[in-house]
């Protein structure tokens, strides 16, 4: 029996997501993966709201489907079932924006959806304080760790490291050889946001927590080697790392202070 597949045009919602994931995002745009993924989260979590709201298959809407009173629905959605603070709300609604501005530019008779659609405001959100550890405390988590293993020599490289050069989390799981320089003057570049890269100076004698973080007291970053230079061994990352900070901090008398 000889099968007939029909077929069929993707229509305007399939054209501006194709569109708006490849050559905008990454080639116009250069936006980095981190962004381009939470994006991508984003039109997943309203499509299949939409969808499911419509009784229908994701495959089967269209851009008539995401009207301003969906958005505004998905988005009330998000906080009451998915249980998402206004924050994590308005970086989904940021994303929603970004996406119908494309829109705009690819679909001009959209116009009047599109600009209903970007005048939704953010919600205010609360700032929380900025959370810090005394010196003391510093030193007493890092006394704390046992150099004599190996994962007791990563855990104070990570650390040491982290506390001298202010990093972010997910900045210092994201380091590779390459992005150390141990020599005077001692410095380490991170991949800031924006994939912009970022070169700080720290004081901590690296050249003492290179040696005994690695099994080679001779060890050098090699400038061409990609793999994680603190980290591979152990595949830590960013969730991990902050978990294992507070963990550390608690039973070695160390407390965050506001």
């Amino acid at each position: 029996m000889e099968i007939i597949m029909r077929s069929t045009l993707p229509n305007g919602l399939a054209q501006a997501v194709h569109g708006f994931f490849g050559p905008y995002l990454l080639e116009q745009r250069g936006l980095s993966r981190h962004t381009v993924l939470s994006y991508r989260d984003t039109l997943a979590l309203l499509l299949r709201f939409t969808a499911q709201s419509r009784r229908t298959d994701p495959a089967a809407l269209d851009l008539d489907a995401l009207s301003p009173d969906v958005v505004l629905a998905f988005l009330n959605y998000l906080e009451s079932d998915r249980g998402n603070k206004a924050s994590s709300r308005n970086v989904r609604l940021a994303a929603i924006h970004a996406f119908f501005r494309y829109v705009a530019t690819r679909f001009p008779e959209r116009l009047p959806q599109v600009q209903q659609i970007l005048g939704i405001p953010f919600k205010r959100s609360g700032t929380k304080p900025i959370d810090y550890f005394e010196y003391e405390e510093i030193r007493a988590i890092l006394r704390s760790v046992d150099r004599k293993t190996a994962s007791g020599r990563r855990d104070y490289a990570l650390l040491a490291l982290m506390f001298n050069s202010g990093a972010r989390v997910q900045e210092i799981v994201d380091l590779n050889c390459r992005d150390l320089q141990l020599q005077s003057p001692p410095q380490v570049t991170f991949l800031g946001k924006g994939a912009r890269p970022e070169s700080v100076r720290y004081g901590l004698r690296p050249q003492r927590c290179s040696k005994c973080s690695f099994p080679s007291k001779t060890w050098t970053p090699d400038p061409t080697h990609q793999s994680s230079a603190i980290n591979a061994a152990s595949g830590l990352h960013a969730l991990a790392f902050a978990t294992y900070l507070r963990s550390t901090a608690a039973p070695r008398g160390g407390q965050f202070h506001r």
